[in-house]
């Protein structure tokens, strides 16, 4: 399925065949014109030994003579060489030694004004190449015919031996010309090249745009049409995005009045019924913050690359005001070159619910290394176990069920990781507590 939709197999296999019919009519029509080239010097070549003959014929009054015709051929002289002379009136019959006890059969249509050629049954079994012509002494003399004739077997070793030999040639032609067509194919198609790279730029930012200028004639159309389609995309996610924001500030309202209403109900007293509506309250925010966070990041175009560097500073500077993350020690390691291929808006999202999470549950220190393509976050707190890992990370839940456990913020970065996709990796640390692996 896939090489019937290549272009490149397609043009590559049409270019093969129809470069495969040319050659092979080619190779028809050569062997075709060899074989009626040389048939023609044949009869050309036996033509001159025949005019020979003619002038070397004396007539007498009751018969001719072919004695004084010495051929310039030896194979005339040798028994069933393959190349023969044959001189007739009536009974009497000359010959060549070549011929030895056989004779050459007269064609019905022989005249005096040019000379007959064709093929023929010969002597010896043989299939013969012949020309022949009638001569007279005078107008009224009675007419003389000369025949000479060629073996046609050397003929067609002659052409099938041609035959091959151009066989070969053309093969190894095609081959070169397959070759020059994959050459050419692949170059036709650095344009389409260009268009997949520059799309790949286009991923990583929603700002960038294909340059028609950058492209070939035929593809500035669909230039055109990706860039159409990537204004189109553009507004539908900041769409996206708006209603996000706006779904957020609309579910923040009816949430602190719940909350109000729970106080009212805890101050009267009922603090079964307070507990209850506090837990739904806070199970409602956590699962519309994270899928908010969700939105917010499938919904953004940019990809990077980012440095990690001074979105940590800025995070470790408002961690380090609260209450707990002023007893914690911040310590980082990013390498200089270290940038990770999500936009600024996203590793904050990320990074901010692992570093708040280490900084809620260290004893007193979060460690955050750095470098291409991965962060890790890690404190010297209790740490979770390999099924509270899974818990947390895919669905949310807390895994103790205590206010303040580890739950939302770690399913929050697994989440946007996956949206970028990344993944997050949870694991003990060598400060003892949890260490929280993002990698792309």
């Amino acid at each position: 399925m896939t090489s019937l939709r290549s272009i490149r197999l397609r043009l590559l296999a049409g270019g093969a065949l129809a470069v495969a019919a040319a050659l092979l009519i080619s190779w028809l029509t050569l062997v075709l014109l060899f074989d009626s080239h040389i048939r023609r010097n044949t009869e050309d070549d036996l033509i001159r030994h025949g005019r020979d003959l003619a002038s070397a014929i004396t007539f007498t009054p009751s018969d001719f003579s072919t004695d004084a015709y010495r051929p310039a051929d030896l194979r005339f002289d040798r028994p069933a060489s393959g190349l023969y002379w044959q001189v007739s009136s009536g009974e009497s019959i000359h010959r060549s030694r070549s011929l030895w006890d056989n004779s050459l059969q007269p064609p019905h249509h022989v005249d005096g004004t040019s000379w007959h050629r064709d093929t023929a049954k010969g002597p010896f079994g043989q299939d013969v190449v012949r020309v022949a012509r009638s001569i007279r002494e005078h107008d009224t003399a009675p007419p003389v015919t000369l025949i000479l004739a060629a073996d046609n077997a050397n003929l067609v070793d002659a052409r099938d031996e041609f035959s091959r030999e151009i066989a070969i040639f053309l093969t190894l032609l095609w081959a070169a010309l397959s070759v020059a067509a994959w050459i050419q194919v692949t170059i036709g198609l650095l344009p389409l090249r260009a268009v997949q790279t520059s799309i790949s730029e286009l991923k990583s930012s929603s700002a960038n745009r294909l340059k028609s200028s950058r492209f070939a004639t035929e593809v500035s159309p669909l230039v055109n049409q990706i860039n159409e389609l990537a204004d189109a995309r553009e507004q539908d996610l900041q769409a996206a995005r708006d209603r996000a924001a706006n779904l957020a500030h609309s579910l923040k309202t009816p949430l602190s009045a719940l909350r109000a209403m729970a106080r009212k109900v805890r101050a009267n007293g009922e603090e079964d019924i307070a507990d209850g509506l506090e837990h739904s309250i806070q199970t409602a925010s956590e699962a519309i913050d994270r899928e908010l966070a969700r939105a917010r990041t499938a919904a953004s175009l940019e990809r990077g690359p980012t440095a990690p560097a001074p979105v940590l500073e800025r995070l470790i500077a408002v961690l380090a005001r609260t209450e707990r993350g002023d007893r914690i020690d911040f310590e980082t390691d990013c390498a200089k070159d270290a940038t990770l291929p999500v936009a600024e808006d996203q590793l904050m999202e990320m990074l901010g619910p692992l570093m708040e999470n280490a900084a809620r549950y260290a004893h007193t220190k979060v460690k955050v290394t750095a470098k291409a393509g991965e962060l890790v976050v890690e404190d010297d707190g209790p740490g979770l176990g390999s099924a509270d890992r899974a818990l947390v990370v895919l669905r949310g839940q807390r895994a103790d069920e205590r206010s303040g456990g580890h739950g939302l913020g770690l399913a929050i970065a697994n989440d946007l990781a996956e949206a970028t996709d990344g993944k997050l990796e949870l694991g003990t640390s060598s400060l003892g507590g949890l260490k929280a692996r993002l990698v792309w």
